[in-house]
């Protein structure tokens, strides 16, 4: 991959072109500045400084992202972009979509939602920039976390850049590694070498070509991912692949990037910005009640955010519980945390509810690790590793009790706080999902020895019914 100046070298024409560009493209989008850099991972504060003329040297990485952002595949500058060696027309010409040279590439698969992604900066910036660095990346973060839609993101600001397109292959069909690998096995291969054939987008019969391909929701066969991956990175030199997956992948040239929840407070010394878990309940409430006001609510929203974790599917199904309940209703965990095993999320998620999110990581455990997590799930909100007992995960000691733990946490069960003292937690959804799956169980057990229990009936025994 070439080597690229870091900077752009401007004359005054070419930075006045540019800033005319970037206002027009803002505004006929109908963004504000703060929105195209949700949606480029640029920071605000460049764009303002380019907007106004006052950056007349702006890195190379920060024009190309804000370029793709506003849907312009081409730039006016000598040198080529990274990944594009095709005519391109100059900046500030619209690109004409009845040429083959200028058009979007193909995509094929589900597409981005198209609203910004709040609080998700950074990672879109370093998803973009590890671009340019690997041709591996996966996301990984508990469900519920935002890894679909950072990847989809991305893969839509990557797009113009991958003359063969970009393919979307979601992965949760495919029956588990661990239940049916054969199966398993045959169904990842053909999934994934269909959308990497010939066939599947490159222009002209010139073979493969550029190509991006997402595969979403790798964590039941990342064992059988990361062998294909590894395969196909091999056999296509112009192909890189997003993974997105709740556990790590085994490749040893991967870049990881773990998307955490979002923050549900402010940033030291900001007394106006909202925590990026505030700003999303509030957008969404917007969204779907415009005339609900929570402007002298916000300490109450904030405690919501913390209660969920700050994890943005939660946060969006609960901001749709408030055309129902009151916020203050919602504020109670049996309420609250009801509403979300209840409530059909299944336009924003694969899965229809969030208990559903749960059980699907839930059931993939084997018994040693379920037991351990039900464990943690009676512990504080944060813990050390010294706060386990030792008999924990089936008795097995210290030592294998620090293995499973590493096994949860490597499969976003269990988050870590790594400071100086590493802390573990396990998030609110789970926590409860565990919980009440452990008091079911406890249900359905006594109930099955109540049936099994003998009674006596007059002079004679017979089984309970």
């Amino acid at each position: 991959m070439p080597i690229l100046k870091e900077h752009y070298s401007f004359d005054r024409t070419d930075i006045r072109q540019l800033r005319d560009f970037l206002v027009n493209q803002r505004r006929l989008s109908g963004w504000t500045q703060e929105e195209l850099s949700d949606r480029s991972g640029v920071s605000v504060r460049t764009i303002r400084n380019l907007e106004t003329g006052s950056n007349t040297n702006p890195r190379r990485t920060s024009v190309s992202l804000l370029l793709t952002a506003l849907g312009a595949t081409a730039t006016a500058f000598s040198e080529p972009a990274p990944w594009d060696s095709g005519r391109r027309p100059a900046l500030g010409q619209s690109p004409d979509l009845h040429s083959d040279q200028t058009a979007l590439p193909p995509w094929q698969g589900p597409r981005p939602l198209g609203d910004a992604l709040v609080g998700r900066q950074a990672d879109l910036g370093h998803v973009l920039s590890a671009a340019q660095r690997s041709r591996l990346i996966v996301l990984t973060g508990p469900g519920g976390v935002g890894k679909t839609r950072i990847a989809l993101a991305a893969a839509s600001r990557l797009r113009p850049l991958f003359q063969g397109g970009v393919a979307v292959a979601e992965l949760h069909d495919i029956p588990p590694q661990h239940l049916e690998p054969a199966a398993s096995a045959a169904e990842l291969t053909r999934v994934v070498r269909r959308l990497t054939s010939n066939e599947g987008g490159a222009r002209g019969g010139a073979g493969l070509g550029r190509r991006l391909l997402v595969l979403d929701s790798a964590e039941h066969v990342s064992q059988q991912t990361a062998r294909i991956a590894r395969q196909l990175l091999d056999e296509h030199p112009g192909l890189q692949i997003i993974v997105t997956s709740r556990r790590a992948l085994a490749v040893g040239a991967a870049e990881t990037w773990e998307v955490e929840p979002l923050s549900c407070d402010q940033r030291d010394g900001s007394d106006t910005e909202l925590p990026s878990a505030v700003e999303l309940f509030l957008r969404r409430v917007r969204a779907s009640l415009p005339t609900l006001d929570l402007g002298n609510r916000l300490p109450l929203v904030q405690q919501l955010c913390r209660l969920l974790d700050g994890m943005p599917l939660a946060i969006e199904v609960a901001a749709r519980g408030l055309r129902s309940l009151p916020l203050t209703t919602l504020l109670h965990d049996g309420t609250l945390f009801h509403l979300l095993a209840h409530v059909d999320a299944g336009d924003l998620s694969r899965h229809r509810t969030l208990s559903d999110s749960v059980r699907w990581s839930y059931e993939l455990l084997p018994a040693p690790h379920r037991e351990l997590l039900r464990e943690l799930s009676s512990l504080p909100r944060t813990f050390s590793l010294d706060a386990i007992p030792a008999q924990s995960g089936g008795g097995f000691g210290s030592t294998r009790v620090a293995h499973l733990l590493a096994e949860l946490a490597d499969v976003s069960l269990v988050q870590i706080n790594r400071g100086q003292q590493y802390r573990y937690g396990v998030h609110a959804l789970v926590r409860h999902w565990v919980t009440q799956e452990e008091a079911s169980t406890d249900l359905g057990r006594s109930a099955e020895q109540a049936r099994d229990r003998p009674v006596l009936a007059g002079s004679t025994w017979r089984r309970a019914i």
